[in-house]
């Protein structure tokens, strides 16, 4: 198994400075990894080398291909793959959600934006009453900066949180912010935690695919530091989610059901 990052040599050029270095630093890496279900590949992610039993059980569960970690009997990551054993059959759930064969880390679909099965979205997949204090959304953003530690070392990666009731319970790190994600819900999902009472913490961007991993695993509040894509906002109100976006300083943005974010 390769490490999360690398030294890598570099020549470092500084005009205000009108100097050169030539030095060791530190870049995060990625391999292709092999998502296996019931000895059936379902998807090969583009990912960093961390989590990789965790990454397995969250793709599955926001792809909706399983719909609880109880489904699963046993799982195994190796050096290049993860092998997933459920009860559920793999072949027709692979079809029902047209998943992408192989996945890069920047995007977790073929077409990022807003694909058409979003459209047809009717019913609410998330009903929780849960609330949060603006906050302690931007007290979670706090941590989730603190803890990623990779970033700080290359610049190269995503990194996502789960709080459950206040306490973070969950936190990864990623080249993509997909993969990122879907970490965060499998170690959730591996200690049993209820994703109704959760809030999910994101360093990346919020189109349609990003709010449907936090609506198809029950998750009431997303929030992230960067900013939203309109199919994103659309597939928040659809399925109930509040989406919170530019979560800075002391500042944020509700997109959609904003009465799940209290002021003091």
């Amino acid at each position: 198994m390769i490490s999360s990052m690398i030294k890598s040599k570099v020549k470092k050029i500084d005009l205000s400075k009108n100097s050169v270095k030539h030095v060791e630093e530190l870049v995060a890496t990625e391999a292709p990894i092999d998502i296996f279900m019931n000895d059936t590949r379902v998807a090969t992610l583009h990912c960093s080398p961390t989590n990789l039993e965790e990454l397995g059980i969250g793709w599955l569960l926001s792809h909706a291909v399983i719909a609880s970690v109880d489904e699963v009997d046993d799982v195994k990551a190796g050096d290049n793959d993860v092998r997933i054993n459920c009860r559920r059959k793999a072949e027709a759930q692979n079809k029902a959600v047209q998943i992408t064969k192989s996945v890069h880390s920047s995007y977790d679909s073929a077409v990022e934006g807003f694909p058409s099965s979003f459209d047809k979205i009717t019913t609410p997949f998330v009903s929780s009453d849960y609330k949060i204090e603006a906050e302690n959304i931007l007290r979670y953003v706090k941590v989730l900066n603190e803890k990623s530690s990779i970033f700080k070392s290359t610049g190269g990666t995503h990194s996502a949180a789960i709080f459950y009731r206040g306490r973070l319970v969950a936190f990864a790190e990623d080249i993509g912010r997909h993969n990122a994600v879907d970490k965060a819900i499998g170690i959730t999902a591996k200690k049993k935690i209820r994703f109704s009472t959760c809030t999910m913490i994101s360093s990346g961007r919020q189109p349609a695919n990003m709010v449907m991993k936090a609506a198809r695993t029950g998750v009431p509040i997303l929030a992230s530091v960067a900013a939203p894509i309109h199919s994103g906002i659309d597939v928040a109100v659809k399925t109930g989610v509040t989406l919170v976006c530019f979560a800075r300083g002391q500042r944020m943005n509700v997109y959609s059901h904003p009465e799940r974010v209290k002021m003091n």
